[in-house]
């Protein structure tokens, strides 16, 4: 199937969705007309994406607002199904948002307690918030040149005292060097922590 056939299916479909036309019925009625099941599932994701588009900013409006979703006007005509898949998407969208105010702040150095009191803990747990808080200042702590330095001083410190070693009684040991080739990597290697973590 075309990328424009589709495309008629999922506004077709989007519509029938808002009409709450059971999700069973749309796909009989798409077997009906000869389409292959990967071409149906295509259709519903496409189809559901374009009802998100469109009901994304009212149901992230009623999220922020703590508004109940089901008793909205605009919102009425989805499937209450549908309608709390939407709403789940918004929720961890809106987690996503405090992830990345939240590496804002740490980049700007503000104190954990000053993040925590602009975390909205209604999408991003407190817990959860305190945890993301800590990854990002032990990535900022790893990537300060400081510890990138000393990492690497420390990792060529333990290859010279294992070259030492060996020269002076001739026997090798295997952990000194594993540990500095370890250091030096970690010196030269910069810690990204992911938002989707």
């Amino acid at each position: 199937m075309d990328y424009k056939k589709k495309l008629e299916y999922a506004n077709r479909v989007a519509e029938q969705f808002e009409n709450q036309v059971n999700v069973n019925d749309i796909e009989a009625a798409l077997k009906n007309e000869g389409l292959y099941e990967r071409d149906i599932s295509s259709v519903l994701v496409s189809a559901k994406n374009i009802l998100l588009e469109k009901y994304k900013s009212a149901i992230r409006e009623h999220l922020l607002a703590d508004k109940d979703l089901h008793t909205s006007e605009e919102l009425k005509s989805l499937d209450p199904n549908l309608l709390a898949d939407f709403s789940e998407r918004e929720k961890q969208q809106l987690s996503l948002d405090e992830k990345r105010k939240i590496e804002r702040l740490v980049k700007e150095h503000y104190s954990e307690e000053r993040i925590l009191e602009q975390v909205d803990i209604r999408f991003l747990p407190k817990a959860k918030a305190h945890e993301f808080i800590q990854k990002h200042l032990n990535a900022k702590n790893h990537n300060s040149g400081d510890t990138r330095l000393l990492n690497i001083i420390g990792g060529f410190g333990l290859l010279l005292l294992t070259g030492i070693i060996l020269v002076a009684s001739g026997r090798l040991f295997y952990a000194p060097p594993i540990i500095g080739v370890v250091l030096i990597v970690k010196g030269f290697t910069t810690e990204v922590v992911k938002i989707h973590d």
